[in-house]
């Protein structure tokens, strides 16, 4: 075998086992984010400079200095998307386990049903770690949701003892304004 073959082999051989590039979350969400047509205005792929404000904000939860990430906007403006990039970045990119605490389970489920449930099904880099809701191996239930290396539970601030006794790497929290006053989570 010449010198030159020998080379293009071991280099295709690296390639095989390189590790993939480290991805920012919105990287992720931009090579492979679906909107879905039932939770956003416009659904398709997910596009970052279509609103580049969001970018600093997905991109903080790479920078290994930054613990707490605190996001105080008006309604309407992408919180519950960019919430579902984060999520579909851990479950796909750097599996973790996750804890999604909304102001009540109800809302919790509602969450679940109509923005996770959907984007799982329509991201197909997700649809392939997360099992169907119909399997019948409990890996995919309402509020909770396992895939290779971690899972996401949703809880409702609402109901403490969720709350208690997780091993939880990504704590996430929406609409925290709404959550009971002696429960809200203490930042800082």
């Amino acid at each position: 075998m010449t010198q030159k073959k020998t080379l293009k082999l071991f280099q295709k051989k690296a390639s095989l086992v390189a590790m993939p590039p480290k991805l920012k979350v919105s990287e992720w969400a931009d090579k492979e984010r679906v909107l879905s047509q039932e939770s956003s205005a416009e659904y398709g792929r997910w596009n970052t400079d279509r609103a580049p404000y969001q970018r600093e904000i997905m991109n903080a939860l790479n920078d290994a200095s930054v613990e707490d990430i605190i996001v105080m906007s008006s309604s309407q403006v992408g919180k519950s998307e960019k919430l579902n990039n984060i999520i579909g970045y851990f479950i796909d990119y750097d599996p973790s386990p996750m804890l999604l605490v909304m102001p009540t389970l109800e809302m919790a489920e509602s969450y679940s049903k109509d923005r996770l449930a959907a984007m799982i099904r329509d991201t197909p880099a997700q649809n392939k770690k997360v099992s169907d809701v119909k399997a019948r191996d409990g890996n995919n239930t309402l509020l909770h949701k396992k895939f290779e290396g971690g899972h996401i539970s949703l809880v409702g601030a609402d109901l403490p003892s969720s709350l208690a006794s997780r091993p939880i790497r990504i704590v996430l929290a929406d609409e925290v304004d709404r959550f009971p006053e002696a429960k809200r989570i203490k930042i800082a």
